[in-house]
């Protein structure tokens, strides 16, 4: 089980994901670059990473579900 401060929720308006604050720089609302190909393989539990567009901090995806992003550092 992943702990949840490795853990950051993110809304999905159309087809595309939004963080409503960057969990680095502290932004918001952030526009996430990644492919939805990325993100069928997060649901699936194949490691990506996204760039945060803000501050271009790394996040390494570790999974998915239908309202969290689950990274392999904390977030929280």
């Amino acid at each position: 089980m992943l702990d949840f401060h490795h853990s950051w929720p993110y809304e999905r308006v159309a087809s595309d994901l939004y963080f409503e604050e960057c969990p680095f720089c502290h932004e918001s609302p952030v526009l996430l670059s990644i492919k939805k190909e990325a993100i069928k393989g997060a649901f699936e539990g194949i490691k990506t990473h996204i760039v945060m567009p803000c501050c271009h901090e790394k996040i390494v995806i570790e999974n998915m579900d239908s309202d969290y992003i689950w990274a392999t550092q904390t977030l929280r």
